[in-house]
């Protein structure tokens, strides 16, 4: 059926009303900004009630009761460092009266996260998900975590391929990120990563078969990889990445 003039303009009122209230958090170099997203919008839409944290695609979203004056939330991939508001919707009957509400964050999957561990902030007080079962205390960080597996179509951070690895690491765009671990005898001046992206960084090792265990370096700071959640001690105590390739 061919759409009607009135039909095109009721479509087009109906989207311009979705995109203030669906708008999806983007990161950007100077902080966090407001875009809108299609896809995001139909994800948005399709929350009927509060419900455990699912995956829709390439999507993930929470829900929390519309009570609080605040909901935040925080992962473990960003290292807790920010506090992510979640967005209220509301649900009208059919004469326009406000029925329910309820609040929701949508999260779009970062690369190379297969397990998402986050804690909520609910009126400033950091607790785990009343709405997820699954948690989980975290000795990084000495706290209980809500945690939550999906399947991430997106690149994997540290990729296992035939003949070696593929490493890629997400940070600010503009710095020196090296790698070191038992395949250098620790040694991090050997390699250093090639940004092919503003903030992703790459580099390629023909590791044969065997376990190892790396680190990312900037400057005199080394890090595990936090796409990576199988860790270990060095031997002088600090935190790596355990890496098995078959």
């Amino acid at each position: 059926m061919k759409p009607t003039k009135k039909t095109v303009l009721t479509l087009a009122v109906l989207f311009s009303t979705l995109i203030p209230v669906f708008a999806k958090e983007a990161k950007s170099e100077n902080g966090y900004q407001f875009v809108n997203s299609y896809e995001y919008r139909l994800v948005a839409a399709d929350i009927k009630q509060i419900s455990s944290p699912y995956q829709q695609d390439d999507y993930v979203v929470f829900t929390a009761d519309a009570s609080p004056r605040h909901v935040g939330i925080a992962f473990d991939f960003e290292g807790y460092k920010v506090v992510h508001s979640y967005q209220r919707k509301n649900y009208y009957d059919q004469d326009g009266n406000k029925k329910s509400s309820l609040y929701f964050y949508i999260l779009e999957l970062p690369r190379g996260i297969e397990n998402i561990n986050y804690r909520l902030i609910i009126d400033g007080i950091w607790t785990t998900d009343p709405t997820n079962f699954n948690a989980d205390y975290n000795p990084y960080t000495g706290i209980e975590v809500s945690t939550l597996n999906v399947k991430n179509n997106h690149l994997k951070e540290t990729s296992c391929e035939e003949d070696g690895v593929h490493f890629i690491y997400e940070g600010k765009s503009g710095q020196i990120v090296r790698l070191a671990g038992t395949f250098t005898s620790w040694d991090s001046s050997i390699y250093v990563l090639t940004e092919t992206q503003p903030g992703f960084y790459e580099i390629y090792l023909p590791l044969p078969s065997g376990t190892y265990y790396y680190s990312y370096y900037i400057g005199t700071k080394s890090f595990p990889d936090v796409s990576n959640h199988d860790r270990a001690y060095s031997s002088d105590g600090r935190i790596t990445s355990k890496l098995v390739v078959k």
